[in-house]
């Protein structure tokens, strides 16, 4: 499931960083859980592994001001970066081919029962 709040920071424009985890979920490729897969892979005890990136996500969060100064600028790129990744969402979706189901199988003839 995708984490509703993202998606508010990111379309009220508040948070660039919110808007691409959105983004990543959205399309399959979650950039947190790679990022704790990368921990556990790593050796990082799993207290760590959950508490590492919830801070790190909130200090990238922090610095976008002094990264994008620029409240405008940091408006149109959350804002793209969602609506592009909800569009690119339904592309996908609509041009995926349909799955094949099983073949029908005859019916077995059986012989009365005795």
């Amino acid at each position: 499931m995708v984490n509703p709040l993202w998606f508010w920071r990111g379309f009220k424009g508040k948070s660039v960083t919110f808007a691409a985890l959105f983004a990543s979920l959205l399309l399959g490729a979650s950039i947190a859980g790679g990022f704790q897969k990368l921990l556990a892979a790593l050796g990082v005890h799993w207290l760590y592994v959950i508490l590492i990136p919830i801070f790190l996500f909130s200090w990238l969060n922090k610095m976008e001001p002094q990264w994008l100064p620029d409240e405008g600028k940091r408006k149109l790129y959350a804002r793209s970066l969602i609506l592009g990744s909800i569009m690119l969402a339904i592309l996908i979706a609509w041009l995926r081919p349909e799955p094949k189901g099983e073949p029908e199988k005859p019916p077995v003839q059986q012989g009365p029962r005795r």
